[in-house]
């Protein structure tokens, strides 16, 4: 039988339940993709010739998409990214949804440290770097529809997690929505949390996974979990395993938060179905429900 693939997602358990044997213990036989989930990481956003940004639409729905519930070919047999990703590509019948945990992931939308903008409302109409069909794009929706009308809110679709860190650090979007080992290197950076935008994240695996070697993952990692919240200092370090190489010079990861943190609670169909009401109402995909199952079917 082949390894199990696990593609890390900038969190800490995987490297947790790695170093204490967890996987093993409950006899998975695995691999950790890391190069695969650092593979769209070009050094910078692409730039037009009058030194804008160019609009990058492509993200983790896409990739779900291109790998058929994985993200991205061949990137392994299970992976995460923000609930309405999950939600939806399940909801076509692109993976399954595993609706047994979750994670919260810790984001926020920054500005540079001499940037003008002081409050939410103070972004109308500024451009904030999101990745597109991603946790940072919806996630910047939800926050800022508390603060700004919807037509105000002006989103940069610019690649990757770490091409938004090179674009905010190059000074080319004026504000950007980060989460994770990003948020922690920009703060470092002097960027300045505008409003918090803590979002939920799902898991993805593809329909010819093995169940019960996801059933014995997601076991390792809610187990890691206790050892994260007890000793977080001493795990830290993992962070630099998943940083792009051009960034490990700029950041001290002891300084850092924990980052995202699986729950073992359930995603349940009231919380699907009120996810598929939410992305509807802001039509964010261009899918008829003809074209979906039911939320018992995709989990």
């Amino acid at each position: 039988m082949a390894k199990f693939i696990i593609q890390p997602h900038g969190r800490l358990n995987d490297w947790v339940a790695d170093e204490k044997g967890y996987f093993r213990e409950q006899g998975l036989d695995y691999e950790l993709n890391v190069e695969g989930s650092r593979k769209n990481t070009p050094p910078l956003a692409t730039v037009h010739a009058s030194g804008s940004l160019a609009d990058n639409r492509f993200g983790a729905f896409e990739r779900y998409a291109e790998g058929h519930g994985r993200k991205g070919k061949n990137a392994g047999d299970v992976s995460c990214a923000c609930h309405w990703t999950i939600n939806q590509a399940a909801k076509i019948e692109e993976g399954v949804m595993w609706a047994n945990a979750y994670s919260v992931c810790e984001a926020a939308i920054l500005v540079p440290d001499d940037s003008g903008v002081s409050q939410p409302g103070d972004l109308a109409g500024k451009e904030i770097a999101v990745g597109y069909h991603s946790g940072s794009h919806f996630s910047a929706l939800q926050a800022l529809e508390v603060f700004l009308p919807r037509e105000d809110i002006a989103l940069k679709f610019v690649g990757t997690s770490w091409s938004r860190v090179d674009a905010a650090l190059a000074r080319k979007v004026p504000a950007v929505n980060a989460w994770g080992p990003q948020l922690y290197l920009l703060e470092q950076h002097g960027f300045r949390r505008i409003v918090s935008t803590t979002f939920m994240m799902a898991f993805m695996f593809p329909p010819d996974a093995d169940e019960e070697n996801v059933e014995r993952y997601m076991r390792s990692l809610i187990r890691a979990q206790t050892d994260i919240d007890f000793e977080p200092e001493r795990y830290k370090h993992y962070f630099i395993n998943e940083i792009p190489e051009r960034f490990r010079d700029k950041v001290d990861v002891r300084r850092f938060g924990v980052g995202e943190r699986v729950v073992p609670q359930t995603y349940t169909e009231a919380i699907f179905d009120k996810t598929q009401a939410w992305l509807r109402e802001r039509k964010l995909f261009d899918v008829t429900s003809d074209a979906s199952v039911s939320s018992q079917e995709a989990v």
